[in-house]
C-alpha cells in the first residue's frame, strides 16, 4: 500500500499564495471598515456639536428687549456663545447669525489609521446646523 500522494511540481506553494492573497484582502477590508466607521462617527459627532452650538446661540435673548415684552436675539451674544461652545469642545467652526437664525458649521479632520498605507491620509468632515430663536412659548 502506497501512502504517498503524487503531486505535481506546479501545485507546490499554491496554497501559500492563495492564503497570502486572502490575508491581504482581509487586511484591506478591515482597513475600510475601521476607517469608514471613524468617518461616520466623526460626521455624527460634528452634526451633534453644530446643532448644540446653534441652540446655545439661539438662546441668547437681548435682556432689554425681553423686559420690554418683545424678545429678540442678541446677535453678538449668540455668536459669542456658539463660538464658546465650540471652543469648549475643541472643535473649529464658523458661526453666522442672520435675524433670528443661528447657523453653525463644524469642520473636522479624520486621520486614517489603516488606509494611510494606501497614500490617503484622511477625510474632512463638514456639518452645518441651524437653530431659530423663538419669540413665544
Amino acid at each position: 500500500m502506497n501512502l504517498h500522494r503524487s503531486t505535481s511540481r506546479r501545485d507546490q506553494g499554491s496554497v501559500s499564495l492563495l492564503l497570502t492573497a486572502l490575508f491581504a484582502g482581509a487586511v484591506l477590508l478591515a482597513g475600510l471598515l475601521t476607517d469608514a466607521g471613524r468617518v461616520l462617527y466623526a460626521n455624527a459627532d460634528a452634526s451633534d456639536l453644530a446643532g448644540k452650538a446653534a441652540r446655545v446661540g439661539a438662546q441668547q435673548i437681548e435682556p432689554s428687549a425681553l423686559r420690554a415684552g418683545e424678545p429678540m436675539l442678541d446677535p453678538e451674544a449668540a455668536a459669542s456663545a456658539a463660538s464658546a461652545y465650540l471652543d469648549h469642545h475643541r472643535v473649529s467652526g464658523t458661526v453666522t447669525v442672520t435675524g433670528d437664525i443661528v447657523t453653525v458649521t463644524v469642520r473636522t479632520r479624520v486621520s486614517y489609521v489603516l488606509l494611510a498605507a494606501s497614500g490617503r491620509t484622511g477625510a474632512t468632515v463638514v456639518q452645518t446646523r441651524s437653530a431659530i430663536a423663538l419669540r413665544g412659548p
